[in-house]
């Protein structure tokens, strides 16, 4: 059941008015067998997957925290955790990797498993990781209702493509029923019709079909549009996922829950470590925490943290497929924020306005996005290749196409116009309760976007995060 379409928005609003009627301290409740349902409804026997991967986390976490060696505990819950996932989604990508040594050495070599990826799989799984770890650190309480630990990671609005959580984030609000308020309920039907607006009309309208198109013949054409297409393919992920995160993040706030930002205007970053902060920001964390400080980070000198850096990089681009052009794209991620690091980058950009001045340091960062992202798109290493082959004949200034171009320009403006509504908005929400004209133009604007949405729903696909 996609976010976008009418049947999310049907089971969306049976979801809120159950929950609204239902007495605060049984909220939960209610919010399990919703989220269940929600599950089920995609791949019913992969619910006994995630059921049988809670139970035995559980298990593990309940033993950790009453035994003598936790560190034992921990070990097989995040072991076992990585070993389900690994299963599922990296058995093929190693086995055929691996065909040339295996054939070589085995009469009859082994057949490459086809299994369906369970949904929502590499969320889960890093968000239990989380919570094992953060209770094994004492960072918080340790749960002790198996239910309320099941609601914290099948929450239904979160589960399929996150944001990845945090116990200290949520966990707090499932247990006191959530906080329901004219003000959260506002933002929240808002932020559901701009994600589907994102997704809808710019991701899946406007930029998937040109992008598609290009792919299916990588390398033909000039260097000007395979630039222009992984221009139109920058936003296109862009805007289907924060859509998404869009739609998350307003179903919460119905339900009366507080779910974090996961962007935050990442083309408008001045260097890669400062986009790494705006992109996917809760898998950012991930990574920072679980990963890369464990390896130990930049404490063990600058040789280390460079190799530290690339490897928690190359572990990302993993997490996003089981395919090398996902290797390439965290491998390339990761040396091009060891060169920022080593020619003495600023990293401290991020809380700093970005002034005209920057507009250098931002052109040259997503353009140099955009050359990294390109084999993140590719299906094979092969196309990513040949795509990257359209680049090296340099005409970078021919070919063109008007209409995509143009489209590329809005769409950068819509980004920073995000920016300047994200940073204004306590202000233009003060304004809108102040009189009429703006409560009308509001809602126009909202049944504009919804009308545009339902005429052009017939392009929308699944979300590109979906896959992973």
């Amino acid at each position: 059941m996609l976010f976008s379409t009418p049947q999310y928005a049907l089971f969306l609003a049976m979801a809120v008015i159950a929950v609204r009627l239902a007495p605060r301290n049984r909220r939960s409740i209610v919010l399990l067998a919703i989220s269940i349902v929600f599950y089920s409804l995609w791949l019913p026997v992969y619910l006994l997957l995630l059921g049988f991967d809670l139970a035995v986390n559980y298990l593990m976490l309940r033993r950790m925290v009453k035994s003598e060696r936790p560190r034992a505990y921990l070990a097989v819950a995040v072991v076992f955790t990585l070993a389900l996932l690994a299963r599922f989604k990296y058995a093929g990508f190693a086995i055929e990797t691996a065909m040339p040594l295996l054939t070589a050495v085995m009469d009859v070599p082994p057949e490459i498993p086809h299994l369906f990826l369970p949904l929502g799989i590499s969320f889960y799984s890093f968000q239990i990781i989380a919570l094992t770890v953060d209770t094994y650190r004492g960072d918080i309480k340790p749960i002790d209702s198996f239910w309320r630990y099941v609601l914290f990671i099948s929450f239904f609005p979160q589960l399929i493509a996150g944001p990845i959580l945090r116990g200290s984030h949520l966990l707090p609000q499932l247990m006191s029923g959530g906080h329901i308020t004219r003000e959260r309920s506002h933002r929240g039907m808002w932020l559901l019709v701009s994600g589907a607006a994102k997704k809808l009309i710019l991701a899946d309208f406007l930029l998937a079909p040109f992008v598609n198109d290009a792919y299916s013949v990588p390398g033909y054409g000039s260097a000007g549009y395979h630039l222009c297409t992984a221009f139109c393919f920058l936003f296109q992920v862009y805007y289907d996922f924060s859509g998404y995160v869009d739609m998350a993040r307003g179903s919460a706030l119905l339900l009366g829950f507080e779910l974090p930002h996961n962007f935050l205007e990442p083309y408008l970053s001045r260097n890669p470590a400062e986009f790494w902060r705006r992109w996917h920001i809760t898998l950012s964390d991930w990574l920072r925490d679980y990963v890369y400080i464990p390896l130990g980070g930049n404490r063990l000198g600058e040789l280390r943290g460079y190799t530290n850096l690339t490897i928690t990089m190359v572990l990302g681009g993993l997490w996003h497929g089981a395919a090398w052009p996902f290797v390439m794209w965290g491998g390339l991620h990761g040396i091009w924020l060891a060169i920022h690091r080593l020619a003495g980058g600023d990293t401290r950009t991020f809380d700093r306005p970005v002034v005209w001045a920057d507009a250098p340091k931002v052109a040259a960062t997503f353009v140099g996005m955009a050359f990294v992202q390109a084999s993140f798109r590719s299906p094979s290493l092969a196309v990513a290749l040949e795509f990257y082959g359209g680049f090296a004949k340099f005409d970078f200034f021919t070919g063109w196409p008007p209409v995509q171009t143009a489209i590329v320009v809005l769409c950068f403006l819509l980004h920073i116009a995000e920016r300047w509504v994200r940073l204004h908005m306590p202000e233009l929400r003060a304004r809108a309760r102040q009189g009429h004209l703006a409560t009308l133009l509001e809602g126009a604007l909202a049944g504009v976007l919804i009308g545009i949405c339902w005429a052009v729903s017939g392009a929308g696909g699944e979300f590109i995060y979906f896959q992973f």
